[in-house]
């Protein structure tokens, strides 16, 4: 429970002369309880401050503390090192004490998340894209369920994803705590692959650079064959799935493609979550060469639970709100 500074608890004594507790509470943001604990020690003591307590007092003053908030709320990036050099309390604090004043104040250390950069123009397409197939527009999950969405992805053989350990002290060298990195990522398959409501899917290893023709190749041999009439197929702006000849390609092929994808929008496209789940099952493999990887990817690939690959079907529909509510910008899924 936050501490009520000692002129807040002056306000509140004042207040309570002409209000209930509960008005005051609702008015200083703070619990009935708290108000009622306050106006207690009051009539017993006639002040409002604190008894004394154990314990060596802070070295900052409550002012001190807004200021160092202030700072790390204009430079979220920065350092507890390069807040501190930038604070200039009036008793020299170490780091760890930066850390725990703005601990206190809510500002916990946490690492930031990785999204696509965003300019206008997308921002604006994202926000049409979602409009236009929300549950307004009609768009429900039996419409939904009608869309195959599909992507590339590539595989690393050893992936380089941070990894935590418990390790006694002095021993961050011991061979036994060091993860083991292999130069660009020791090799790396492109697979391809789509997904539909209800579990079916299929993948394939792709050699090479996905240019049109190769584009064209493996929605012959990967996709056509399974394409239901009624379907449609979702590809994201990729010049490969664009160009003139995989438009017609497609067209001549009868196959509808789901229009307008917002480019950098992996938080719509659900076969990235597909992707994900994988690469963690297939890693867990511990493949030696790249034709153990890509089979480690299949079994991995069909492996995953149709109930999973629903459930992101299921989540289509908030996606497109989230997006919508951001005004674009990046969300949560």
């Amino acid at each position: 429970m936050p501490k009520i500074h000692p002129e807040t608890k002056a306000l509140i004594i004042k207040s309570l002369k002409t209000r209930s507790t509960a008005e005051v509470a609702d008015t200083f943001n703070v619990s009935q309880r708290q108000v009622q604990r306050i106006r207690k020690r009051f009539e017993e003591t006639g002040d409002v401050f604190d008894k004394p307590r154990s314990g060596r007092p802070r070295k900052t003053t409550a002012r001190e503390d807004r200021l160092l908030a202030r700072k790390s709320k204009a430079s979220p990036f920065s350092t507890a090192a390069e807040l501190h050099q930038a604070w200039s309390p009036q008793v020299p604090v170490s780091t760890r004490t930066v850390c725990r004043s703005l601990s206190r104040n809510g500002l916990h250390g946490r690492i930031s998340a990785q999204k696509p950069a965003l300019n206008k123009r997308q921002l604006k397409k994202r926000v049409a894209f979602a409009k236009a197939h929300s549950l307004l527009k009609g768009w429900t999950l039996e419409k939904w369920q009608k869309v195959d969405f599909s992507d590339e992805s590539l595989v690393e053989l050893h992936h380089s994803r941070c990894k935590y350990c418990r390790r006694p002290t002095g021993a961050r060298m011991d061979p036994r705590f060091t993860q083991k990195t292999v130069k660009f990522g020791g090799g790396k398959i492109m697979v391809w692959g789509y997904i539909q409501y209800g579990g079916v899917r299929e993948i394939c290893r792709v050699e090479g650079n996905i240019n049109s023709l190769k584009c064209q190749e493996v929605l012959a041999t990967s996709y056509i064959p399974n394409h239901k009439r009624g379907q449609i197929l979702q590809q994201d702006g990729a010049p490969s799935h664009t160009s003139i000849s995989t438009s017609k390609f497609l067209k001549a092929k009868k196959i509808k493609v789901l229009q307008d994808w917002p480019a950098q929008s992996p938080d719509m496209n659900i076969i990235d979550h597909v992707w994900g789940r994988m690469k963690e099952e297939a890693w867990k493999a511990k493949p030696k060469n790249l034709d153990e990887l890509w089979e480690a990817c299949k079994t991995a690939f069909f492996a995953i639970p149709d109930d999973f690959i629903n459930k992101l079907y299921e989540s289509l529909s908030n996606r497109m709100d989230a997006v919508l509510q951001a005004h674009g910008s990046h969300t949560r899924y």
